[in-house]
């Protein structure tokens, strides 16, 4: 899961302080990549990996584990919407003291844990703020969870564990958080004994959950299952909110999308203005140009890289219903779902009709070393936004 970001390092750092990760090895010299070759600023990146208890310190070079990555490309814009920090100022100011629930917090990637007790007390010691919440499965099995956010960033995560807390304080009730598929999969790290510290746990991604208005809601099992090919694994409304998961073949991790009314978050800044803005920009910058590589708000995406996706279905559903993407010369670079979140498809999908073979933007890949494609401040593929007009 990655995020826009405009403190990607001091992002890391929290990160590090608290879970068990770990640096890719495709991370960029610390953690600043040289655009200077390509006459754009630099880019930032506080990029880890949730380290495997089956291989603590192996894999491919970008970390055999759930990426979180939060990175800075200022070279890369914003035109039609809002920049980054607002944007993050807009989430820090929605979660504030996180001392009650809003909306904005399910945009959020959720955590098996077997050490939750002991988060809580190594965030009350540094007094780092978090919302307490218990709910429930659909057998009636109790949970609880831990909401935190990465300061100053869009990166919220959720640590869950069937247990309850000692000192947990203000305490809220959610819906269920979880599709049940993955809680059985998971019932010996979510039930087992409680770990006392959190050096020794190994948090497991089981969701990418985001918030959705009522217009995106309608909208996506129509993207995911007839366009892209999913499962939808859980749907189901509860205490107010509309929740769907979807599974995408051969992943394990879900991802859900819960609908809210609009007091569920405060300021007048909501869940739907938030996917308006993503989808203008999208608009603005990709829109009938899908080699255009300048849209800084990609860089909120998770990725899929299964083999096993229906590449025919996807191309069939991009050709006719023609949804945000890009290309590279090898196929099918990124797709955007209703709620302007952006998917990057590390899937070997071919090209949809209208993308050239002779353009190869290769922006989505990180090499190493010092340098990153998404240096690039290239607009000749971006129409008739020339580089002073994309600002």
């Amino acid at each position: 899961m990655t995020h826009a970001a405009s403190q990607p390092i001091a992002g890391k750092t929290f990160m590090y302080k608290y879970f068990n990760v770990q640096t890719p090895g495709d991370e960029c010299t610390n953690d600043v990549c040289d655009c200077s070759s390509d006459g754009a600023p630099n880019i930032e990146q506080g990029r880890v990996y949730t380290t495997r208890e089956v291989s603590p310190s192996g894999g491919a070079p970008p970390g055999n584990g759930f990426g979180l990555h939060l990175v800075s490309v200022p070279g890369h814009k914003t035109t039609g919407g809002l920049s980054v920090e607002e944007v993050e100022n807009h989430f820090s100011e929605k979660l504030g003291d996180m001392s009650k629930f809003d909306s904005f917090m399910d945009f959020n990637v959720v955590f098996a844990t077997s050490a939750l007790q002991s988060y809580k007390t190594a965030f009350e010691a540094d007094g780092v703020k978090h919302l307490v919440g218990t709910w429930s499965d659909s057998k009636g099995n109790a949970y609880s969870s831990i909401i935190v956010q990465v300061p100053d960033s869009q990166l919220i995560l959720e640590l869950v564990q069937q247990t309850s807390l000692t000192s947990a304080g203000n305490v809220v009730k959610l819906e269920q958080r979880v599709p049940d598929s993955l809680l059985s999969q998971q019932e010996g790290r979510l039930s087992g004994q409680a770990l006392t510290d959190t050096t020794s746990d190994y948090i497991v991604s089981l969701v990418v959950n985001r918030a959705a208005s009522s217009k995106a809601m309608a909208q996506l099992e129509t993207f995911y299952v007839d366009g892209m090919g999913t499962t939808k694994t859980h749907d189901a409304i509860e205490n107010g909110a509309s929740k769907k998961c979807f599974l995408w073949p051969g992943a394990s991790v879900n991802v859900c999308f819960t609908e809210r009314d609009d007091s569920a978050t405060s300021t007048s800044f909501k869940v739907g203005d938030f996917e308006d803005m993503l989808n203008n920009v999208h608009k603005t910058i990709i829109e009938g140009h899908p080699m255009c590589p300048m849209d800084r708000w990609f860089d909120n995406h998770y990725a899929i890289d299964s083999q096993s996706v229906s590449s025919s279905k996807i191309l069939a559903y991009i050709n006719s219903q023609k949804p945000f993407h890009t290309c590279a010369s090898s196929g099918l670079s990124a797709v955007w779902d209703p709620t302007g979140l952006g998917i990057q498809m590390d899937t070997g999908t071919g090209l949809p009709s209208d993308c050239s073979s002779t353009v190869d933007l290769g922006f989505l890949r990180d090499d190493g070393g010092n340098f990153n494609p998404a240096c690039t401040m290239d607009t000749s593929n971006c129409g008739s936004l020339s580089a002073d007009q994309i600002v």
